[in-house]
């Protein structure tokens, strides 16, 4: 089996590193589009058409698998996908009312857009610049935390910070240090746990890792991203 991966950039790797962990299967193909970055920028339309590319790039490349980890592309994209491509499609979906207390959701602006109404306890944060910024300067902090630090102050009282974006998990050490007594989630586990339930099983002796850019090749740059996550 062989399982796509498909993100604007870095921010997919979370993802991936969790179906490794798994034993999902033994091939990935990781499509970093950061001919595209930022997703989060653009209209349900642009981003439908640019998930069906991907996916249909993943299928040429041999993917039977695809996943979607971005939250973003998941939103927007997730069904319009699923009616085209031949095999599984799963997708990075936000879930914050799954979440206990105050809780702070932060996501990329398009992904905003198509959220179910959201809890009273739950605020929503969509810092624009936030996934091209961890895209470009990760794992230097400095600029991140320069950037994102005055959005979290009204929020220190959250008990919950939901990171409803995968690149924001890279963040998680500024958000921390702006919000110290929260709980940090994500959906990235609740996913990878549900792949792996539903996906037939299969004997992995050994796991290997294509990447594919539609911009940039930074193969050795997410080789060693990915190998920190592991």
């Amino acid at each position: 089996m062989t399982i796509g991966v498909m993100d604007s950039g870095i921010g997919g790797l979370n993802v991936l590193a969790a179906l490794i962990e798994r034993k999902c299967a033994s091939e990935y193909i990781y499509f970093s589009d950061g001919i595209h970055l930022p997703y989060g920028d653009k209209t349900r339309e642009e981003v439908r058409a640019i998930a069906l590319s991907g996916a249909e790039t993943l299928r040429k490349r041999g993917a039977n698998v695809v996943v979607f980890g971005c939250n973003t592309l998941s939103v927007c994209a997730l069904d319009a996908v699923r009616k085209s491509f031949s095999g599984p499609v799963f997708g990075l979906l936000p879930r914050p009312e799954l979440s206990m207390g105050k809780t702070l959701l932060m996501t990329t602006p398009t992904t905003a857009l198509y959220l179910p109404r959201l809890g009273t306890e739950i605020s929503l944060l969509t810092p624009p610049l936030l996934a091209s910024l961890i895209d470009r300067h990760y794992p230097s902090s400095e600029p991140i935390e320069r950037y994102l630090s005055p959005f979290l102050t009204p929020y220190a009282d959250a008990k919950t910070v939901y990171l409803g974006c995968s690149h924001y998990a890279f963040a998680k050490s500024v958000v921390k240090k702006a919000i110290p007594n929260a709980k940090i989630t994500d959906g990235t586990a609740p996913l990878a746990d549900l792949i792996h339930a539903v996906l037939p099983e299969e004997k992995v002796k050994s796991q290997n890792v294509e990447f594919i850019f539609s911009g940039a090749n930074e193969k050795y740059r997410y080789a060693s991203i990915l190998s920190s996550l592991l």
